[in-house]
């Protein structure tokens, strides 16, 4: 069970690291080569050359390859932890919260992009800083006794139970 727990937790770690750098480079966090690197390291670089469209393109460039790269290494995770039967596809189940998230309260309903809901079935209540749709991973237990749990990027984990 410890097992189970552990490989799910390192699956979640992978996918939350690749969906927060995808939606990073899809949102347009990043700031742009000229912000995310020192002075010193964009002008030895040769950057301060570059006109401000040129400039625009790279970073566009740069936002594409991480969005890509990104989604990529995701899959690739989920991919090899079922081929590696450390997971059944059935038993995680990933997606994002709608809207924004502040916590749980024991009685909190978590709608999915994915369309489902999901009730917190643990009497618990904690408050986080707002995140808009943060990603989260569905995971079920092997035992006949063992339920769902939900892990949060950036809100912790919690057993829930699906309404629909």
């Amino acid at each position: 069970m410890k097992t189970f727990r552990a490989h799910a937790v390192s699956l979640f770690a992978l996918c939350f690291v690749a969906s927060v750098v995808t939606a990073r480079a899809q949102k347009s966090d990043f700031p742009g080569v000229e912000s995310a690197m020192s002075p010193e390291a964009f002008e030895q670089a040769g950057l301060s050359k570059l006109t401000p469209a040129e400039r625009a393109r790279l970073d566009e460039f740069i936002r594409g390859y991480v969005a890509a790269s990104s989604e990529k290494a995701a899959t690739a995770a989920v991919d090899s932890a079922v081929k590696e039967r450390k997971v059944e596809p059935p038993e995680v189940i990933q997606s994002n919260i709608v809207g924004l998230f502040t916590g749980y309260d024991g009685r909190a309903r978590f709608k999915l992009e994915n369309g489902q809901v999901w009730a917190q079935s643990q009497q618990v209540s904690r408050s986080y800083p707002p995140i808009e749709s943060p990603p989260v991973l569905i995971t079920k237990g092997r035992g006949p006794l063992s339920g769902y749990r939900m892990y949060i990027a950036g809100g912790g984990d919690i057993r829930v139970s699906r309404i629909r």
